[in-house]
């Protein structure tokens, strides 16, 4: 464990990353997502810090996307055992806001969520994780059909 440490240590500091990028802002998660787009998806193109800042970009988007799309099965199995409309209505409502379909190409949803970064940077000092994203984006444009 000890050895992990000072090897995670080397390998972060050599990077010089800033501290800002380990927050989930949206802000600061655009800043590590938009060159990854600019290098075209393109590991080989970006420099060292950049290709750590896509990675953690990458993974972060994916890591949302895969917990909004198992909400969305979850909510499904629920739904159609609800036996009143009041827990219909409240499943749907969950779902519009934090659940989503399966996301196919991980590269679009990179685009989707810079675009939508740059259209909403009022959320920036937002949470990634939290309802604004979730809500405005992934629930839109990935719609979970219960």
């Amino acid at each position: 464990m000890k050895y992990l440490l000072i090897i995670l240590s080397i390998f972060f500091f050599n990077f010089n990353l800033k501290a800002d990028i380990w927050t989930l802002e949206i802000g600061s998660l655009y800043s590590q997502c938009k060159p990854y787009q600019k290098a075209n998806f393109d590991f080989e193109k970006l420099s060292k810090p950049n290709q750590v800042k896509a990675m953690l970009c990458k993974t972060t988007l994916i890591g949302i996307a895969n917990t909004g799309y198992n909400l969305c099965q979850s909510l499904r199995w629920y739904y159609k055992s609800a036996d009143n409309d009041k827990t219909k209505k409240a499943l749907t409502g969950l779902s519009s806001w934090y659940a989503n379909e399966l996301v196919r190409n991980q590269n679009e949803l990179i685009i989707g969520f810079n675009q939508w970064a740059e259209n909403n940077q009022n959320f920036w000092k937002k949470y990634i994780t939290g309802i604004a994203f979730k809500r405005d984006f992934m629930a839109k444009k990935y719609y979970c059909d219960l």
